[in-house]
């Protein structure tokens, strides 16, 4: 009798893995392209990043107080 109650369940019980290894693809995908990202911004020249728009360490030393 068990056996025929499970059967006939109204929601597949792997459904909380699936979307478990979905979200866990999807933020490893994200994390894949922010690395790609980060590659190609380190890779541009000094004067590239600053006609972008990029800070500069000069810029972000300037923001911090001095001690």
């Amino acid at each position: 009798m068990a056996f025929f109650s499970l059967e006939h369940a109204s929601a597949p019980r792997h459904s909380s893995l699936v979307s478990s290894l979905v979200g866990l693809r999807a933020r490893a995908v994200a994390s894949w392209q922010r690395h790609r990202a980060e590659r190609v911004l380190e890779s541009l020249s000094y004067d590239t990043l600053k006609d972008i728009g990029f800070p500069s360490i000069d810029m972000a030393r300037k923001d911090t107080p001095a001690k």
